[in-house]
Parts: structure tokens; C-alpha cells; sequence
């Protein structure tokens, strides 16, 4: 058997290990959803998902304006292209939402009128445990330096938190389903626009773990980050919809998530 082969397996783990923590995120939305809305309560959790998308422009701008003259040599072009790729979604999604916002409430909408909430600063703190360059474009909360970003080492920490980024879509494909009324349905529409998007960051970060994940001690290190990214994503994801699970449901899923080899 090849040792490419030999790696398989683990890919395949960690792989399902992101896709149960994808479930339980999904359970929160789903949560939310099941009770009559007004208007007005969907803006909560909608200006918290737009601060989440609008926060990743600045750093990106920024990665990919350090890193233009080390293309196709400290960076290859095709990690270039999706950063540039990763711009223009983030960009886009945050006008989706930002333009739902103002629908919704009438008021023009500004990028200060975006909160930041605790349980997602918790989550910026985590990610930049384990690379503070991924942190740093994802919630613009580290300084992008492009001796960070061209560094080697951290590779396989990149992928793992690539791989639970957006819950892999557990938010966006709730989303995208909605059909209970004219507001929902707005929603649904905006959303589905998003999810292929967030399921492609997802893949990346699958495709790169399958070819770094060579060895028992990698494997153990990659279901760490996802495991420890993952259960702050439950809480950040909690907070954001207005707590629609208990402390007690939360701390079950995780119990029940911890048990996963």
C-alpha cells in the first residue's frame, strides 16, 4: 500500500468529526427557526453574521497586498488566487447581508453598526492559538505580517481551522431551506448565494488535511484544533441566535462530540 493511501483513513475522520460538530451547529439554527419571529428579531444574529464577513476584508486586502511580490516564490499563485477568491466572497456576502439588514429595518446600515459579540472574540482568541495569521484574516484581531504568512510550519494548523470555518456551512444550509414566510424566503435566497461559497473554504481545508495528515501524531493534533475551534463555534453560534439551546443542551452535544475516537 502507497503511504498516500495510509493517509486516507485519517482524512476520512477528521472529515466526520467536522461534519458532527457541522450537525450540532446546525441544531442551533434550527432551534432559532422553530419559533415565530418578528421582523425586527432577525437582526441580531444577522448584524453579528455581517461583522463576521465584513471583518475579513481589511485583513485579506491586506495579506494580499504583502504577499503580491513573493507570488511564485515564498507563495504559490494558486494559494494567491484563493486568497483573492476568499476577498471577493467575503465582499460579497457581507453586502448580501448588509442589504437584507436595511430591508428588514428600514435605516441605512454602516460598518460601525456591526457588533462584535464575546463568544466570537473567544473563537478569534482560539483560532490565533494555533495560527495567528489565520486568526488575523478571518476576524481581523492579529496584525498580518508577511513573515506569518509565508511561514511553512504551521500548515497543517491552517487547514484543520480551515476545515471548521463557517461550521462548514451548518448555518448557511439551515438558511438557504427557510420557507415559513415572505421574510424567510428573503432569507433563504440570501443565504443560498452564500452556502456554495463557505462549502468550497470547506473543502480546501479537507483537500490540504488529506494531503498533510501523514501520521498518528498529526492526525491527534488535527482533531484537537477542530475539536477545541469547533466547541467555541457551538457557544459564538449560541450567543449570536440569542441562546435558542440551554447551557445544558450545549455542554450535552460536546459530551456526546467528546466521544467521537
Amino acid at each position: 500500500m502507497k503511504r498516500q493511501d495510509k493517509t486516507k483513513p485519517y482524512a476520512r475522520s477528521l472529515l466526520r468529526l467536522a461534519q458532527s460538530y457541522r450537525a450540532a451547529e446546525a441544531e442551533i439554527v434550527r432551534a432559532y427557526f422553530r419559533e415565530n419571529r418578528r421582523p425586527r428579531d432577525h437582526l441580531r444574529w444577522l448584524k453579528a453574521q455581517a461583522f463576521k464577513e465584513y471583518s475579513a476584508i481589511k485583513p485579506l486586502l491586506t495579506a494580499l497586498a504583502k504577499l503580491y511580490s513573493h507570488v511564485d516564490k515564498d507563495v504559490d499563485r494558486h494559494r494567491y488566487e484563493e486568497l483573492g477568491e476568499k476577498l471577493a466572497d467575503e465582499t460579497r456576502h457581507a453586502t448580501l447581508i448588509m442589504d437584507l439588514i436595511e430591508e428588514i429595518s428600514g435605516q441605512k446600515l454602516t460598518p460601525d453598526d456591526l457588533p462584535w459579540l464575546l463568544e466570537d472574540k473567544r473563537l478569534a482568541k482560539i483560532r490565533a492559538n494555533y495560527s495567528k495569521t489565520y486568526a488575523g484574516l478571518l476576524h481581523g484581531s492579529e496584525a498580518i505580517k508577511t513573515k506569518q504568512m509565508i511561514r511553512k510550519d504551521e500548515e497543517l494548523e491552517r487547514a484543520a481551522i480551515t476545515l471548521t470555518e463557517g461550521g462548514g456551512g451548518a448555518l448557511y444550509a439551515v438558511c438557504k431551506n427557510l420557507k415559513g414566510n415572505r421574510l424567510e424566503e428573503k432569507i433563504a435566497s440570501v443565504f443560498a448565494e452564500i452556502h456554495s461559497d463557505e462549502t468550497s473554504h470547506k473543502n480546501v481545508g479537507a483537500r490540504d488535511l488529506g494531503r498533510l495528515v501523514r501520521s498518528r501524531k498529526n492526525y491527534r493534533r488535527a482533531a484537537q484544533i477542530i475539536r477545541r475551534v469547533s466547541e467555541q463555534r457551538l457557544r459564538m453560534r449560541n450567543e449570536q441566535f440569542a441562546f435558542p439551546l440551554s447551557k445544558n443542551r450545549i455542554k450535552e452535544l460536546e459530551r456526546r462530540l467528546n466521544r467521537i475516537p
